[in-house]
């Protein structure tokens, strides 16, 4: 295996007078940051009329881009597509999709939204000589009778292995969630740890591997015994609603066909554009002014450039929250006390690596979740989504890419022993293939993921090596128990200003591109109200909910409010959540 290198996509670009001093008072935005957030608040300004400058100093799209694979083109073709990690959209997805509905394609008349695949089911891998139980979905189409027979042995080894009375145990604590009132999730659940609310300590590793590693770790990154019930709990529950076909677009999943810059991102920063926007790569805020309370001017600067003050009428800080911290300093938390909660809110690593291969590995037309892995991985076969030629890239013989999701960098692994972040990038490959295989392969037969078929590897560039320490540019955030309160929302005291990212209020609570959308959408809502515009809001969208589950809120809301347990909520004398073993 050959490793690849990293560098910043993009052409550095700083113009030499100020683009945006010459547009209308009073409506100018200056946004500060390019991800999924950034791009998404800009959008929803622009098509409103709004001078809107986007400034972003890495590159355009942040975690969602491509990431060309330095030194992998070769005779003309493109490089290979890199990324932040594997990434796919849930059918509960709501602001997501009606912004790529809303975002020209650049090789037909589609929109992006046009360019997304339905999946077929998801795989859990399983070791130990278990069959792996697969979900699928209404496009699985029809199953022969020996998929039948191994998925009747592999739901009866999950059954046997977890046991009846642990899973409706677990059904139960579900269904005491999906019931409880809003004053209830925020009032005792966001205050309750994952890990308690099922009283995971009592149900075996078994039940914790399933049930809270696979439902907090393996999808955001997020520690069961440390992550809040209200944030797993709202994820879990729009998962379940989606597996059931009761979603906004009707589907378990979809994903892109091709890589997310191509597809996606290039798209829309052409669009915004065409929409008057202006977007400047390159380019870094060093600082944010405040004079009399509110946000005067930013400074800015970029390779080869000296810095420069940049003013605006309004501002939106759509940074990670580590840049965040920075920028928001002690003269703007003079302005807005309350931005202290940044320096409160944790982060965990959630990263991706690829495998460039020279055959097809489909595995499963889906995401693998891999339940037994220490480093809690998640993978997807994406050349059979892709509607482009993989001939076309890197030096023409890939033709498979298999994106890894890695979301635990502290266990240790079962190659080298040690965990991800004690890891130099090779035994990082070295190690994922392993516990891939580990999963994958059936002894005695050829390893599905043979040496002589990889043809190089990439790492995601937000690790990297310093110092002989692995350091990673871009953790996520994460919702653990109480951090709700030290999250701020898109409209901050300062008046001018506004936040967008995965650190701010949102309907799910976590690093996803969907919160990204929906408070970029917050932030363009806050831009709006306080100019004064007429233009009609960005649109909010609700998480699905059942009929009639209405009634069975406003009951636990009544004896939430007199201090009663949820009606469900059977507890046994230590006051644990009583799931039968």
């Amino acid at each position: 295996m050959k490793a690849r290198g990293s560098t910043a996509q993009g052409t550095a670009f700083l113009p030499a007078e100020n683009p945006i001093a010459r547009l209308p008072a009073a409506r100018r935005v200056l946004v500060i940051g390019g991800g999924v957030a950034g791009l998404t608040a800009a959008h929803e300004l622009a098509e409103r009329g709004f001078e809107v400058t986007v400034v972003e100093r890495r590159a355009w799209g942040g975690k969602s881009r491509s990431i060309p694979v330095p030194g992998s083109a070769v005779a003309g073709r493109s490089p290979l597509p890199g990324e932040h990690g594997y990434r796919f959209v849930p059918g509960f997805y709501r602001h997501l999709p009606d912004t790529m509905a809303r975002i020209p394609s650049l090789d037909d008349g589609r929109s992006v939204w046009d360019h997304m695949v339905a999946q077929s089911g998801v795989r859990y891998a399983r070791i130990g000589g278990r069959e792996d139980p697969v979900v699928l979905s209404h496009r699985a189409g029809a199953v022969d009778r020996g998929f039948t027979r191994r998925q009747l042995r592999a739901w009866s080894q999950q059954m046997r292995h977890l046991g009846v009375g642990r899973y409706l145990g677990f059904c139960r604590r579900f269904l005491v969630f999906a019931t409880s009132s809003d004053e209830r999730r925020f009032g005792e659940w966001e205050h309750t740890t994952w890990w308690d609310f099922v009283n995971a300590e009592a149900q075996g590793p078994e039940f914790q591997k399933v049930l809270v590693d696979g439902v907090s770790q393996h999808l955001v990154a997020a520690r069961g015994d440390l992550a809040s019930t209200r944030s797993i709990g709202t994820l879990g529950e729009a998962y379940v609603y989606a597996a059931l076909r009761l979603s906004t677009t009707g589907e378990n999943g979809v994903v892109l066909d091709a890589p997310s810059s191509e597809a996606w991102i290039d798209p829309w920063v052409a669009h915004l554009g065409s929409l008057g926007a202006v977007c400047l790569l390159g380019v870094s805020v060093d600082a944010i002014e405040i004079s009399d309370g509110r946000v005067s001017a930013v400074t800015v600067s970029g390779p080869g450039a000296a810095a420069r003050r940049i003013e605006a009428d309004w501002f939106v800080c759509a940074t990670a929250v580590s840049e965040a911290r920075t920028l928001l300093d002690d003269d703007v938390l003079a302005v807005d006390p309350s931005l202290a909660g940044l320096r409160e809110l944790r982060t965990e690593w959630m990263n991706g690596i690829q495998f460039f291969l020279t055959r097809p590995v489909p595995v499963i037309n889906g995401p693998v979740d891999y339940i037994d892995s220490p480093w809690a991985l998640v993978s997807g076969s994406q050349a059979q989504w892709w509607k482009r030629d993989l001939a076309a890239y890197g030096d023409g013989t890939v033709r498979e890419v298999l994106s890894v999701n890695i979301s635990n960098f502290t266990s240790p692994g079962v190659l080298f022993g040690k965990p991800a972040r004690e890891c130099s990038p090779q035994e990082m490959a070295a190690e994922v293939l392993a516990q891939v295989r580990q999963a994958l392969d059936v002894p005695g037969r050829p390893s599905i993921i043979p040496d002589d078929i990889v043809h190089s590897w990439f790492l995601d560039p937000a690790l990297r090596m310093d110092g002989g320490v692995m350091v990673n540019d871009e953790p996520l955030i994460v919702s653990y128990a109480g951090s709700w309160n030290a999250r701020p929302t898109a409209t901050t005291k300062v008046p001018n200003l506004f936040l967008a990212g995965d650190y701010v209020r949102d309907n799910l609570s976590c690093a996803t591109m969907e919160s990204a959308n929906q408070t970029g959408r917050l932030a363009a809502n806050g831009v709006l109200e306080a100019s004064g515009a007429t233009a009609a809001p960005a649109r909010i969208f609700s998480l699905y909910q059942p009929p009639g589950i209405g009634m069975l809120k406003r009951l636990d809301r009544a004896r939430f409010r007199r201090g009663l347990a949820h009606i469900l909520d059977r507890r046994d004398r230590s006051g644990s959540p009583d799931a039968p073993a």
